[in-house]
């Protein structure tokens, strides 16, 4: 676990059918309640070429912003997405994490659990 607001650090190794030129992934953390949904931007990768077959995302965000989110809503799941999207905007695929954020004396941590455990 780690504070709510704290860095962010991911790797993905993925593959590709076929190239994709002028591609990016967006990584983003959504807050989701009844009354309050507020998408996040963490940060995005520079354009870059996906070649077919094996491929490598690091990325690293020294923190995530929840200025303008309402403390109440930020004691819930959260989730925590890497969008891979072509020249076009389109989204090609997206790794989904959901974020179990829990109320410590410190403050709110949270802990991203693997969509692949």
């Amino acid at each position: 676990p780690a504070p709510l607001g704290a860095e962010v650090n991911l790797e993905i190794d993925y593959a590709c059918a076929s190239p994709i030129p002028n591609a990016r992934w967006v990584v983003q953390y959504t807050v989701d309640m009844t009354a309050t949904r507020a998408v996040l931007e963490v940060g995005a990768s520079e354009p870059l070429t996906c070649d077919a077959g094996a491929n490598a995302f690091v990325f690293h965000a020294d923190g995530i912003d929840f200025a303008g989110v309402k403390k109440s809503a930020l004691d819930n799941v959260g989730v925590l997405t890497a969008t891979l999207r072509d020249a076009d905007g389109n989204d090609v695929h997206s790794v989904v994490c959901v974020t179990q954020v829990i109320k410590t004396p410190e403050g709110l941590t949270r802990r991203v659990i693997s969509p692949l455990e």
